[in-house]
């Protein structure tokens, strides 16, 4: 039997398993958006992490916020809002990763569609580094999306559609 560190969540009632050796973090965010662009959002944190993450393994984006590569799944963003008052009063943006652990410790029902950045790439990364790198890479996008929020959406569906995703 695998042990496992934590149950993450995903869309809608789907649970992310998290073995550990991945890297699993939510920000909480209080962004100043009219509840109109609360997508802008979801579609913020795969711009930003697809070139961090493209550095180490060749990513593509399933839509709305899956990473894959291969054809094979290895991580997820989920966005959560409260809107009032036609406002969003606060997001949390989760994130989860499989890097450092071999895909036969995933569960036997996700191998056929399921992969890590270690068994991917060969080796281990970083946890630390990688960290740091898609916090800065949040951080920049985060300032775009308050100066020209259009050009989040722009970039979301540039780096879909480059890779034949339909919307």
């Amino acid at each position: 039997q695998t042990a496992y560190s934590l149950l993450g969540g995903g869309r809608g009632k789907k649970k992310w398993v998290s073995p550990p050796g991945g890297l699993w973090f939510s920000l909480l965010l209080r962004p100043r958006l009219a509840a109109s662009e609360a997508d802008l959002l979801s579609r913020m944190v795969p711009v930003a992490l697809h070139p961090v993450l493209d550095r180490y393994i060749p990513t593509k984006i399933k839509p709305p916020n899956d990473f894959y590569s291969r054809g094979l799944k290895y991580g997820g963003t989920l966005v959560e809002t409260e809107l009032r008052g036609g406002r969003v009063v606060y997001a949390v943006l989760g994130v989860g990763l499989n890097v450092n652990f071999e895909r036969e410790r995933l569960p036997a029902e996700l191998l056929p569609t399921a992969t890590t950045i270690l068994s991917e790439t060969g080796r281990h990364h970083p946890l630390d580094a990688l960290l740091d790198e898609l916090l800065s890479s949040l951080a920049e996008t985060y300032e775009l999306i308050k100066r020209n929020p259009i050009e989040i959406a722009d970039r979301y569906l540039a780096l879909v559609t480059m890779h034949g995703e339909r919307i």
